[in-house]
Formats: structure tokens, sequence, C-alpha cells
């Protein structure tokens, strides 16, 4: 394994403070995961050149050559100007999906960590999809709204098919640790209840915040400004803070 893979999952603090690492092999672990010069080249040729292209040409040049810097951009997937990318070879784009304006897409950690975008999947301008040593999976027809956070640390998010999540809902795997009191709670590091998974055909409104270690059903609804930290079961209309079930759909 790379020097590269094996100092991913430093916190920020470690990987700041760090006076060994030069500042072009920082940007390098941060950026690309690569020691690479010549990917490092090839991708800062490539988001210069392209990022900020509006317009058609901008969605042209960027389906046809973005796909030499990620993991996978299949036919017919539109990303639009503005998107970042961290560690962009870990990132997966199936055909006909949208990733809209100023999307951020970010992976640190080891090469098991990725983001899956299936077919037909849009995400709205502005959202951020973050993970570190984990996953974040969406299945085919899903939309996620602008505005959001999806964010994932030692877990999994798996996001079935058919799900709609408006904007401006935080998806969160991942807690800092808060045992000690003789430290600073961001030296501390991570737990993970294992990330959180949505059934297929789950609608979830505005403003919502989903916390780690949450399983909601199929065919649930969840109502707008709701604080979901427990399980939800198949077929539920569920709101409030915290959520509880106010009616089945079946």
């Amino acid at each position: 394994m790379e020097n590269s893979e094996q100092n991913e999952s430093q916190s920020f603090h470690e990987f700041s403070d760090d006076k060994k690492t030069s500042a072009l092999k920082k940007y390098q672990k941060l950026v690309i995961g690569k020691d690479s010069i010549w990917f490092l080249l090839k991708y800062e040729f490539l988001i210069f050149l392209l990022t900020n292209v509006p317009g058609v040409l901008g969605l042209f040049l960027r389906q046809k050559l973005y796909k030499y810097i990620l993991g996978q951009l299949n036919r017919g997937a539109v990303v639009g100007m503005g998107v970042s990318f961290r560690h962009p070879k870990k990132i997966f784009i199936d055909r006909s999906s949208i990733v809209d304006d100023f999307v951020s897409l970010s992976v640190v950690g080891s090469e098991k960590s990725g983001i899956w975008l299936a077919e037909n999947v849009f995400v709205g301008r502005g959202t951020v999809l973050n993970v570190r040593d984990a996953t974040i999976e969406v299945s085919k027809n899903t939309s996620i709204g602008s505005q959001c956070r999806i964010a994932s640390t030692r877990g999994k998010i798996k996001i079935g098919e058919y799900v709609f999540v408006a904007a401006y809902c935080y998806l969160g795997g991942g807690n800092h640790k808060i045992d000690r009191t003789d430290i600073p709670i961001a030296l501390q590091g991570f737990e993970s209840k294992g990330g959180i998974t949505i059934g297929d055909d789950v609608w979830i409104g505005a403003n919502c915040v989903i916390t780690d270690g949450v399983s909601i059903g199929k065919g649930s609804i969840i109502g707008a400004c709701s604080y979901v930290n427990k399980d939800i079961p198949e077929y539920s209309i569920a709101f409030g803070s915290p959520a509880i079930v106010h009616k089945k759909r079946k």
C-alpha cells in the first residue's frame, strides 16, 4: 500500500500538524489520493480547463473528459459547473445521472471507500457527499435535493431506488468520541453505528436530520423538519423531533 493510502485516515489536526510531509504531498493526499505526479497534472489540467465552462459546451466537454480522472463516468452522465472532487478515482457515476452545479463529492480513506451513483440519479445544486473510511451508495432513479449534506465516517450510507430527498437535509453517519475530558473533542476521533440505510420509494421532506445507525423502511414518508434518531418501519408516515410514526400507509 502506498504511503498516501496509509495516511489518508489522519484527522484534520494530525494532517495539518504533520511537519514531515511537504505541502505538495499533503495536497496530493487530500485532493487526488495518489503519489502519481502524472495523475496530478492530468487532474489539475482538466479541472482548471473545464470546471467553470458554462452552458452546453461545458456539459459536453466534462462528459467526454472527466472520465479520465473519475473511477467511472458512464455514457449520458452529466456533471455541472463548479463541481469539486476529492479522490476522484473513488467516485463512480453511472449513465444518465446528473450532478448539478457546485456539488462536492469527497472521499477520504482506503480503496474500499467511495461514492457510487447508480443510473438516473440526480444530485441537486450545492449538495455535499462526503465519506471518510466509508461509502455512499445511491441506487437508480433517486433524487437528492439542493444544499443537502450526506456524510459518513467509518460506516455505509445506502439509499434505495426511487427515493426523494428534499432540500437542506442532513444524513450523517458517525459521531465524535466524547469519553475523555483531558483532551479536546476534536482530537478524540470518530465512532460509527454502521451508517444509514434508506429503503426504496422513501420520501424525506425538507430540513430533515437522519442520524447514524438509523434505517428507514421501504415506502415511508418523513415529514419536513424531522429529527430521525430511531428506525422507521416500512410504509410509515413519521415526523417530529424526535420523529415518531403517526400513521401507516398500509
